[in-house]
């Protein structure tokens, strides 16, 4: 058995698909699943219902869009460096939408009509997310993709994966359990659909209108990262917010510290300003308070000092008034006394007689020796008849 090495074997191919007749200068129709421009060079993939093939155009001018029915002419050619055949696309004419978009079209067209695109019923994201649960492959890089992003900018997130296909039968019913899972699962803040690029028929099962449905009614804020920033599907329009690719749903939904930093300085700052502004605030008032009641305790004060001059006043005519009052009375006292005064009886002539010291009354006998006082003299008589009046 002759042993062939891989350059060998890929010459031997070169050389049959080169010089196969047949295969020069052919007329090929079918749908772009994917098509791309790169500094004049387009890559694009054609396919109809059972295979693909992989197309290359030089000197390309011309954009086409997935979906569109395309007829293509040109040659065949194999590669022997990347061990890859490739159809040489000389032209490259539309000739119509594919199936497929034709679909997706009318699906977009439906549930747009229905209201399940309205911004009105998208949920905005939290404003720091602690958890996120992603809807993707396991084995995919797109999953790798998103941890190294999301750890690096935020090494506390916790990241949560539901294993689910992303193409081919299953990957409708496996994106759906996903989301329902980390609908029900409070821990989780955010959920991701991710997966990378693709033709329009890998991207089929994001155009579902299954998955649709769930995602309109998924009550967690739903992110779809599903292919290059120029592929759309149905889950795109649905979902509460769309990511051009997978790397990019990692940054919308994590922080990085400085950020945090910058974040809570803000907060302090904005708080501080406020607290300094209340506290002018206070001060003033209590400035103008205190104002207020210097004011009223002097108007206070003065009104009691009036007040208590009134009643002074009050006393002092009403003492004065008193004093008179008893001065006249005094005087008339006086004039009493003056009037009753045994001195000045005694000097109008009268005398004082007395008995032992005391006046005289009926006691008296005969031969009692009573004293008589007149007003210069004082004299003692011995009582020689006695004679009742």
């Amino acid at each position: 058995m002759k042993v062939f090495t891989v350059s060998q074997v890929n010459r031997i191919i070169k050389d049959l698909v080169d010089n196969e007749v047949i295969l020069e200068d052919i007329m090929v129709t079918g749908e772009l699943s994917s098509f791309s421009i790169t500094r004049g060079i387009a890559y694009f993939t054609l396919k109809d219902n059972e295979t693909m093939l992989s197309c290359i155009q030089f000197g390309a001018k011309k954009e086409f869009k997935i979906g569109d029915s395309v007829q293509c002419k040109g040659n065949i050619k194999y590669y022997a460096k990347m061990g890859k055949l490739s159809f040489n696309a000389l032209t490259i004419e539309l000739c119509g939408q594919g199936e497929l978009y034709k679909k997706f079209l009318e699906m977009k067209e439906k549930l747009s009509a229905e209201g399940l695109f309205d911004e009105e019923h998208k949920i905005p994201l939290p404003k720091f997310i602690k958890s996120i649960g992603v809807v993707t492959s396991k084995t995919g890089a797109v999953l790798q993709d998103i941890k190294n992003i999301a750890l690096r900018r935020n090494p506390n997130l916790n990241i949560y994966v539901y294993d689910a296909q992303v193409q081919g039968n299953l990957a409708v019913e496996q994106v759906i359990e996903g989301i329902n899972y980390f609908d029900n699962f409070s821990d989780v803040d955010v959920i991701i659909v991710a997966r990378g690029g693709g033709s329009l028929e890998d991207l089929m099962p994001f155009n579902d209108e299954k998955l649709a449905r769930i995602a309109y009614i998924c009550n967690t804020p739903l992110i779809s990262a599903v292919g290059h920033e120029t592929d759309f599907s149905i889950l795109d329009f649905v979902a509460d917010l769309r990511a051009p690719t997978p790397s990019a749903a990692a940054e919308l939904v994590t922080y990085n510290n400085a950020d945090l930093i910058r974040y809570v300085k803000d907060i302090f700052l904005s708080i501080q300003n406020k607290i300094d502004s209340m506290l002018r605030e206070y001060t003033d008032n209590v400035s103008l308070l205190t104002a207020d009641i210097e004011h009223e305790m002097s108007t206070l004060v003065n009104d009691q000092i009036l007040y208590l001059n009134s009643i002074i006043d009050k006393v002092d005519r009403a003492m004065d008034n008193s004093v008179d009052t008893a001065r006249y009375k005094v005087d008339i006292l006086l004039n009493t006394l003056d009037r009753l005064n045994p001195v000045k009886i005694l000097k109008s002539g009268y005398s004082y007689v007395s008995l032992n010291d005391k006046p005289i009354s009926n006691n008296v006998k005969l031969g009692d020796v009573v004293d008589i006082r007149t007003n210069s003299l004082k004299l003692k008589a011995e009582v020689k008849s006695k004679e009742n009046l």
